[in-house]
């Protein structure tokens, strides 16, 4: 290290680092210098932990999908509450930034993807607003005949679309409870 003192865990620093970057500043200013910039690390040592960039930003991609899947609502007292809730911990603007990288960088999508169709993480939060709405079916909050599946794709979808607007501000709780309840209307 160029200051002399042992790093532990760069790997884990130079991720938490991306993670602050992005949830600060936005996928544009993601870069490997900003990145060894706020690690407090010479550049070599992103390169050394990762074989490029790419591979990089593939980690903190499987990072923030784990986050994602780990996702339980915080308020249980209805299914749209339930999904509102999954959705505000889901679209964060470091999840935000992170499409956008999968969607822009080839690199990074070959990487992450599993084969299975649709973009990583927004996947991901797909299937965990499937998961609180079939629970949500399972104790009578939905229909048992609702379609979960498509509700939580409507869902995501509408969430991703309300929450990558040009302005980077995140929709207040109440947009996002509205859209919810209205998806969920014919499903009640």
């Amino acid at each position: 290290m160029p200051t002399g003192h042992a790093l532990h865990d760069a790997r884990g620093v130079l991720l938490d680092a991306g993670v602050r970057i992005l949830a600060a500043h936005g996928a544009a200013a993601l870069t490997s210098r900003s990145v060894t910039e706020a690690s407090g690390v010479a550049k070599g040592v992103l390169h050394r932990h990762f074989e490029d960039f790419d591979a990089y930003v593939a980690a903190l991609v499987a990072e923030e999908a784990t986050r994602i899947q780990a996702i339980e609502p915080r308020v249980a007292d209805s299914a749209a509450a339930a999904a509102t809730d999954v959705i505000e911990q889901t679209f964060t603007p470091t999840m935000l930034g992170l499409v956008s990288l999968v969607i822009g960088r080839d690199g990074v999508r070959r990487r992450v993807g599993d084969g299975s169709p649709g973009i990583p993480l927004l996947g991901d939060a797909t299937a965990a607003v499937a998961d609180v709405l079939a629970a949500g079916r399972e104790v009578g909050w939905i229909r048992k005949d609702a379609d979960v599946p498509v509700l939580a794709l409507a869902l995501a979808g509408s969430a991703y679309l309300l929450s990558a607007g040009a302005s980077g501000a995140l929709p207040d709780h109440d947009a996002v409870r509205e859209v919810v309840e209205s998806i969920l209307a014919a499903s009640l």
